[in-house]
């Protein structure tokens, strides 16, 4: 994998508004995990604000803000959302059910789309680049970053990349239809995380390499090889694991679910809280482990110059 330096991140989630690589005052015994609204209009047009759903209003802050910080032009905005609009999905469907079959609307279907994300990103933005969102639900983020690396060794020298996923009340319904332990509904969460990536200006913060496994029966002999590919030894990282999970690997563990809580694409901000000790140089490398899935894995890498 070609070796992405991240330069910028910015994230919303049930911790606020964090913006930058220096480590916020994290909170923990949370009632539930919804993510904090940020002053939205500092960025985004009042009158907009009224017709967005909240997993578009949360995306447009981060992509914007990071862009009024920079000024690069995009050559890539790839986005990765494992649900993707599900408000707006929700009420598509429920004119739908209300209207009897007829004719409806076309806007409620445009605005429940998945790459509504990176479109409405695109067009506030004016950027006519490479344009992409990743639906590959607990993978969806690790598969853009992947995308990232793709297009950066074609010649790709910015790249805005994000993750996002929002949570509303009828997930809680379908989940204890579907007999989920409440333990597991009470951690649903949502959050947002975006990245400027650059394949040539050095931060001293970048991606090594990353790993998407559909079938995964050992985590552990998964990580064993990855870390062997990259050389990389077991005492000089950090493990973030995107849930709670524990592992007997013999490393430092971190988890992410219970700062934020569990959604598909929570290992956005686990890659911006893996910048933020891979920043203060405590371990030579941080080890993202997405653990979101029943049967597989994805991995990803970072590490300081």
């Amino acid at each position: 994998m070609k070796k992405l330096y991240i330069n910028q991140a910015i994230s919303i989630s049930a911790q606020g508004f964090w913006e930058g690589f220096d480590l916020p005052d994290l909170k923990e015994d949370f009632q539930g995990f919804k993510a904090v609204d940020p002053e939205y209009k500092t960025v985004i047009p009042v009158m907009s604000l009224r017709r967005m759903s909240k997993i578009t209003k949360m995306a447009l802050m981060c992509g914007l803000t990071i862009s009024k910080n920079t000024e690069v032009v995009w050559d890539g905005i790839i986005l990765g959302t494992g649900l993707g609009n599900l408000a707006d999905t929700e009420k598509f469907l429920t004119l739908i059910s209300a209207n009897d079959d007829g004719l409806n609307s076309p806007t409620a279907f445009t605005q429940s789309s998945h790459n509504t994300l990176s479109g409405q990103i695109a067009l506030q933005l004016k950027n006519h680049g490479y344009n992409m969102t990743h639906v590959q639900r607990t993978f969806s983020f690790e598969n853009a970053l992947l995308d990232a690396s793709l297009q950066a060794c074609c010649g790709m020298k910015n790249i805005l990349l994000g993750a996002a996923d929002e949570h509303i009340p009828i997930l809680n319904t379908l989940a204890r239809e579907m007999k989920f332990e409440e333990k597991v509904i009470s951690n649903f969460g949502e959050g947002a995380s975006f990245f400027q990536l650059s394949a040539d200006v050095s931060s001293g913060i970048y991606v090594q390499d990353a790993l998407v496994k559909m079938k995964s029966e050992n985590h552990l002999q998964e990580i064993d090889s990855f870390l062997l590919k990259n050389q990389v030894e077991k005492k000089s990282y950090l493990l973030i694991a995107t849930s709670d999970l524990k592992s007997d690997s013999g490393m430092h563990q971190l988890s992410v679910e219970s700062l934020v809580g569990n959604y598909m694409t929570n290992s956005g901000i686990a890659m911006h809280l893996a910048c933020s000790y891979v920043k203060k140089k405590e371990y030579s490398h941080v080890l993202i482990l997405n653990a979101n899935s029943a049967t597989g894995m994805g991995l990803i890498l970072l590490g300081h110059d």
